[in-house]
């Protein structure tokens, strides 16, 4: 049998670093180019060269039933064609010498051309000067991406994480290999520092990936920054636009341009960047513009693939904590981009890139509508965007690559003190680690646990210290405001862990079965809060019940050891999703007195915000509630017999609570239930 093995040869684009900025001006790109720069290209970019082998083709299959060799060759010749146009597109992007063209065929759009008209309408204003506006709305979104400006970022990016980062590990990348050449991709990272912007593109262009074109906010569209960002690959977007209907339409098509000619989307989910470390609640804006262009082109897939940065120290830390503290965000400025240099006496560990499971949206769509896309009613589609978004954030978070600094804050956070026994810590470490996946665990845990912690230790500013002899771990207060935020990024991956440790405490001798249904109640709910993937399994928890070293004796549960080290780890363990198990409770005990809640969440949230709780077991942060969390516990079941308020969905996961949370801490949750009821009637009352 003949095979043909396609070769596809790119000059220019080669993962390795650039040593010369004259070889900035050479790359492969879809513009014709004359021999003589084909060969100067080669030459200076000898080192920069990408071969590429595709899988071999066989020739008498695909052409067995074709009668004559002329109509066999041009099936191969075309199918090579096919091949070829789209390893480059995968490679170096789509054609962007025809991004001159863009705009005129954006602002021709039937959906742009008509909210001209309707603005003109409206404004009384002549139809050439809308026309000229929405030029200028486009003008000021669209990217210009070019390949020589993204050689020049790598040259300087290069630079700045040698001085800044002990190294960037990544993990999954053949995820995308494997869904590129048959789907458009839409990126979808975890927000938690500017960074995310340039590694993402960083990462993808040194391994042979085109970049995406990335959402930016229009607050980065500084002087001198911003049209640099632009040539990179970034489009600018205003935080909220949804009066602007002339503005609207130009970005909504824009976006399906970008789609539909085969360019790559990145954008953040969350839509700003994570203060406290978690992940946020989605945004619908994007996924909605998204799911909108590919109503109107569907024929080929979107793959959204989930990004996690896990960072060992974050370079903004200290201004999300200001934040958090009251104070006002600070506009982005020069000065701050300048401002990086006096980070290069610091060291910030290593940064790790973890590309997570792509999400087909066709097969996200065919599992939810039956009729055809684009008549798709608009209370569905917002109830698709909310449900992808979730899906989306939950993929995000399985793809978290755990390091030393989450683990180790976790502990801090729990242990109530700022010190801890070096040898305590050691065992409580690994103790951690045994209750995550195995994948999801960095490489960084293969060294040894003193190896671990010294590490840490250079790279959190906890300190080692003696005590009558025995070393001890030990950080300051600030230390553990900063502790919290790499904590609260792997509450996630405890979910279960915590739950069981939780009920253990409450009540040692368990029945499993009952056990069982109390998790299956409270399993979405606490989902929606910590964007996990919870499904207990009694497999799963019959495997963690080993490692707490509890066994089942009769249909019951009890401590195997009771001076066991790892059973007396129960409670630092349970600490963890206790935030969560208080956001439920507290929900439930508002929906009680008051069904209504949905419509004065706000003004909730900012009470318990500005409250002062006097009791140590209430942080107002980790209570401020989701309109997702009070959407699912206030729904009603079918009535039957009953009245409506006795099939509240907030009933059964009240009463799974009970074994979860102690009594002191039930009533604790009621009574501020009723300060926060009664407040918000006083300035209900206040204002009218």
């Amino acid at each position: 049998a003949t095979r043909l093995i396609p070769v596809s040869i790119y000059w220019g684009h080669q993962p390795d670093r650039a040593l010369s900025l004259w070889k900035v001006l050479l790359s492969d790109q879809w513009a014709s180019t004359s021999k003589f720069r084909k060969i100067l290209c080669i030459a200076l970019t000898r080192r920069h060269i990408l071969v590429h082998f595709g899988d071999p083709l066989d020739v008498d299959e695909l052409t067995n039933d074709l009668p004559s060799a002329a109509l066999k060759t041009k099936r191969i010749h075309r199918l090579l064609r096919r091949h070829f146009k789209s390893q480059k597109q995968s490679i170096i992007g789509p054609d962007l010498s025809h991004r001159r063209t863009l705009l005129d065929e954006l602002l021709a759009a039937p959906a742009v051309d008509a909210a001209i008209m309707t603005v003109a309408e409206a404004s009384e204003r002549p139809r050439h000067r809308v026309a000229a506006q929405a030029y200028r709305y486009a003008s000021e979104i669209a990217s210009d991406q070019s390949y020589r400006v993204i050689r020049f970022f790598s040259i300087i990016l290069t630079w700045l994480w040698n001085r800044l980062y002990n190294g960037i590990e990544v993990s999954h990348l053949e995820r995308v290999r494997a869904v590129s050449d048959n789907a458009e991709i839409v990126y979808v990272p975890c927000h938690r520092s500017h960074i995310d912007y340039l590694l993402l593109s960083y990462v993808l262009y040194h391994n042979g990936l085109a970049l995406p074109h990335i959402a930016a906010g229009i607050n980065l569209n500084l002087f001198l920054v911003g049209p640099l960002l632009r040539r990179a690959g970034a489009f600018f977007m205003r935080r909220s636009f949804k009066e602007d209907l002339l503005y609207k339409a130009v970005f909504d098509e824009y976006i399906h341009l970008l789609l539909s000619k085969g360019y790559s989307l990145e954008y953040f989910v969350e839509g700003g960047r994570s203060r406290t470390g978690g992940m946020l609640t989605p945004r619908p804006g994007m996924i909605n513009m998204t799911l909108r262009g590919y109503y109107r082109d569907h024929h080929r897939d979107i793959q959204f693939v989930p990004v996690y940065f896990s960072y060992e120290r974050v370079l903004e830390i200290s201004s999300y904590l200001d934040e958090r503290k009251g104070h006002q965000k600070k506009t982005e400025s020069l000065r701050d981009l300048f401002g990086v240099f006096r980070y290069f006496k610091l060291d910030f560990g290593q940064v790790s890139v973890n590309f997570g499971e792509p999400i087909s949206l066709e097969q996200f769509l065919s599992m939810r509508v039956d009729s055809d896309l684009e008549m798709i009613e608009p209370d569905k589609h917002k109830a698709i965007c909310r449900e992808l978004g979730h899906h989306i954030v939950q993929g995000i978070n399985a793809a978290i690559p755990v390091n030393p600094t989450q683990i180790l804050a976790t502990l801090f956070v729990h242990a109530g003190h700022l010190e801890i026994p070096e040898e305590r810590l050691r065992r409580q470490l690994r103790f951690l680690t045994t209750l995550i996946e195995a994948d999801q665990i960095s490489s960084i845990f293969d060294q040894s646990d003193a190896q671990i912690i010294d590490y840490f230790l250079s790279t959190s500013g906890a300190e080692r210290q003696l005590r009558d002899g025995e070393p001890m771990i030990t950080i300051t207060p600030g230390g553990l405001i900063d502790m919290r935020y790499y904590s609260n990024s792997v509450t996630h991956l405890f979910v279960l862990p915590s739950l069981i440790a939780n009920r253990l405490i409450q009540e040692p001798m368990i029945d499993p079965e009952p056990f069982f249904d109390q998790l299956k109640v409270l399993a979405p709910l606490l989902n929606a809060i910590c964007f996990s993937k919870l499904a207990p399994s009694a497999e799963r928890i019959n495997e963690l019940l080993e490692i707490f070293d509890y066994k089942t004796e009769d249909q019951q549960v009890s401590s195997a050891r009771v001076d066991s080290p790892l059973a007396s780890d129960l409670i630092q363990i349970a600490g963890i999703i206790e935030p969560a198990l208080k956001q439920i409770a507290l929900a439930c005990a508002l929906l009680k007195v008051k069904p209504d809640l949905l419509d004065d969440l706000a003004t909730i949230n900012e009470r318990i915000k500005t409250l002062t709780i006097t009791t140590t077991a209430f942080n107002p942060e980790d209570l401020i509630l989701t309109e997702r969390l009070i959407q699912m516990l206030s729904q009603t079941q079918p009535i039957n017999d009953r009245k409506a308020q006795d099939n509240a969905n907030w009933i059964k996961p009240q009463a799974a609570l009970a074994t979860l949370i102690s009594e002191a801490g039930q009533t604790d949750l009621q009574h501020l239930a009723l300060d926060l009821i009664k407040e918000n009637i006083q300035s209900a009352a206040t204002t009218r």
